[in-house]
């Protein structure tokens, strides 16, 4: 409990709505032979090339398909598909700079998970009801079997680019590029439902700082600022470092 809630006095118990997590798994995957898919631009550049670099790889988007597992009441299947965006050094001859393209791919993954039950439709006056599973379109089966689906979550850190192929088939005109991405990727997926808990409320919270006004100079802004030491000198293998965006990928 924090400082803050005890020096203060319990009020009531409030009932709050929030995502219950019922069942997630961690995954750690190393994804081979990602095939890229790149624009007509990018695809001559790939073609012309002697050999390539992936530089990084970052993940643009997650969809997910959620199944119930046939006589296994409450366990869903959960199907993960990412979609990656590389950024690809080629390079035509070794004393030319590299040409910088874009490519995509998309990798899929299932997990079996709990999600318990859910018989009842959930509507709200500012959104629409929760996926629901597909129901007969006629008879009474139409009003009464259609059980609500849980919610899939994903987390995932900055997935990491360990190799890049380049293969190159035909010739002259007909010369056509391939390239190929091993992707090692860390997630957490999850399951979840809306449902009432009932927690201790203290107060509300207000803010007990006051938002301070800038007045100074630049000059005097910048004076405040400590000195980056760590900037100037080379970080160990022990020490942490953050990874943020792309840039910071490792790469093969």
């Amino acid at each position: 409990m924090s400082e803050l809630n005890q020096n203060r006095a319990f009020k009531e118990a409030v009932c709050i709505d929030a995502m219950r997590v019922f069942d997630s798994c961690s995954s750690q995957d190393c994804l081979e032979a990602l095939e890229l898919t790149f624009d007509t631009t990018s695809q001559t550049t790939i073609n012309g090339a002697q050999y390539i670099k992936c530089k990084c790889i970052e993940i643009t988007g997650c969809s997910f398909v959620i199944d119930p597992v046939p006589f296994n009441r409450g366990f869903y299947t959960v199907d993960v598909t990412y979609n990656f965006r590389a950024e690809i050094e080629a390079y035509s001859s070794v004393s030319e700079p590299p040409v910088i393209v874009y490519g995509t791919c998309t990798a899929s993954k299932r997990v079996i998970l709990f999600g318990s039950d859910g018989s009842t439709q959930r509507f709200m006056s500012n959104s629409t009801a929760l996926p629901a599973l597909p129901a007969p379109t006629t008879g009474c089966a139409a009003c009464c079997d259609n059980g609500t689906l849980p919610v899939a979550g994903v987390s995932i850190a900055p997935p990491m680019c360990l190799d890049a192929d380049l293969t190159i088939t035909g010739e002259g005109e007909t010369q056509t590029g391939t390239v190929t991405v091993t992707v090692g990727i860390f997630a957490i997926i999850q399951l979840m439902r809306p449902v009432p808990i009932l927690i201790p409320a203290y107060d509300y919270g207000v803010p007990e700082a006051d938002c301070p006004t800038e007045s100074d100079t630049p000059c005097e802004l910048f004076a405040k600022i400590q000195f980056p030491t760590s900037e100037f000198f080379p970080q160990g293998l022990d020490t942490e470092q953050s990874q943020c965006g792309c840039q910071t990928n490792t790469k093969s």
